[in-house]
């Protein structure tokens, strides 16, 4: 039988030899291991060994479970916070067009405003407090306004957002909604998603909010002749959408 020698560090020189059972045998500061024995010390080291590795990967899973619930769990909650910012947001729309629309609109019709308002207002980066200002200056929230010049001749405009048809189909065209007729334009659904992304283009071509909502109200070669100095610029239409927008949000604090 072959034996694997260990030191140990009892004194032990001169002593006998001292057989244990399993084949170990000791004498003075060393220990002799069988085959057997080593082979069984082996084996159980990497038993150990491989154990803990198990243990290490099962913690592991379970750190990435509990990681992924986390990660679940913080996604549902930023969702409910975004829920809960979006019906407190529709509400305050609820409340304004209660209030400075009264009895022209039904509570359908405001639940509708609401929800068009809101979606196209966050779609191109709007507080949709402002959108409402420009709706209440426009149309004060008639959905089937048709705007008049100063002269009273009508101006082609119609609408929530008192688009003119030309406008409107450009628009259209570039959002590929096909052919936009005038009964279209009086269809809050419409002329809102127009009116929103046209005042988005207007103010990201003038590079400017104040130049752009003019643009919106004047035509943007009005605006550019304004800017080249061949006619005086006019800031009226301005002040009346942000003195409304101002009201707005005093009534919603």
């Amino acid at each position: 039988m072959k034996f694997l020698s260990v030191k140990i560090k009892a004194p032990g020189a001169g002593r006998p030899f001292t057989r244990l059972p399993g084949g170990i045998l000791i004498h003075g500061n060393r220990i002799w291991f069988s085959e057997t024995v080593s082979i069984a010390l082996v084996a159980l080291i990497v038993l150990f060994l491989l154990l803990a590795m198990g243990r290490i990967v099962i913690n592991e899973s379970r750190i990435g479970r509990y990681e992924e619930t986390i990660a679940a769990v913080t996604a549902a909650n930023l969702l409910l916070v975004e829920q809960i910012k979006e019906v407190k947001k529709k509400r305050e729309i609820i409340s304004v067009l209660q209030t400075m629309a009264g009895d022209r609109l039904s509570a359908a019709t405001m639940q509708l405003l609401a929800e068009l308002i809101y979606k196209n207002s966050t779609t191109f980066g709007y507080d949709p407090l402002l959108v409402l200002a420009v709706i209440h200056v426009e149309s004060f929230f008639d959905a089937r306004a048709q705007g008049a010049y100063q002269s009273g001749a009508p101006s082609g405009a119609f609408g929530l957002m008192q688009l003119k048809i030309k406008t409107a189909q450009d628009m259209a065209d570039y959002l590929g909604m096909g052919t936009i007729s005038q009964k279209d334009l009086l269809m809050p659904q419409i002329n809102l998603a127009l009116g929103i992304a046209y005042l988005t283009r207007l103010i990201a071509k003038f590079k400017s909010f104040k130049l752009g909502l003019l643009a919106y109200n004047q035509g943007p070669e009005i605006i550019r002749q304004q800017l080249a100095g061949a006619i005086p610029m006019s800031s009226g239409y301005y002040s009346r959408v942000l003195k409304s927008y101002y009201q707005i949000r005093k009534m919603v604090r």
